[in-house]
């Protein structure tokens, strides 16, 4: 009896050690909008490498639309793909990198395949014009409450299950 007690606690512990190596270990990546102040997640999801996400906004000085799309490399940096612009004017992509095609009226820097600066994404929303992020099948309104008027961040972070879960809790909680 002492035997079969001591293998059933045994087989507890380790079953535990293997869950908690699991729930804690980080295992995965989490894509991520936060405040860039007070480091407050706003949105998450995972992300996989080799996925890729997309912002869409109104430039504030040529007032032309813009789309630029990123991607989660295989070496887990963030990486600028693409750039489509109606116009080259005050801050708007001009040096030739990648390939240069017109389509639907818009000048597309393409194979731009660049790292982003830091590694993370930042900007500041505004609610005057449209402000978009685009994540699978997902959009989310950056020029709508809770993003506008705050510096957010964009990146991608190393994550857990449990803190993953977390995360979306708040996330779900929220928004």
């Amino acid at each position: 009896m002492q035997r079969r007690n001591a293998f059933l606690a045994t087989s507890l512990v380790v079953i535990l050690l293997v869950a908690g190596v699991w729930l804690l270990v980080p295992s995965h990546y989490q894509l991520v909008i936060r405040d860039m102040k007070t480091k407050e997640i706003l949105w998450t999801d995972t992300i996989e490498k080799g996925n890729r996400f997309a912002h869409r906004y109104i430039h504030s000085v040529e007032k032309s639309p813009v789309k630029e799309v990123f991607q989660f490399s295989d070496t887990g940096e963030i990486m600028t793909l693409e750039s489509w612009t109606k116009s080259f004017g005050a801050g708007l992509p001009y040096q030739r990198e990648g390939e240069v095609a017109m389509e639907d009226g818009y000048y597309v820097l393409k194979n731009i395949n660049r790292p982003i600066h830091d590694d993370v994404l930042r900007m500041k929303p505004s609610n005057l014009y449209p402000h978009t992020f685009s994540f699978q099948n997902q959009t989310i309104y950056l020029s709508k409450q809770p993003f506008v008027g705050r510096v957010i961040e964009i990146d991608v972070i190393r994550s857990s299950l449990w803190k993953s879960l977390n995360l979306n809790k708040e996330r779900d909680r929220d928004g």
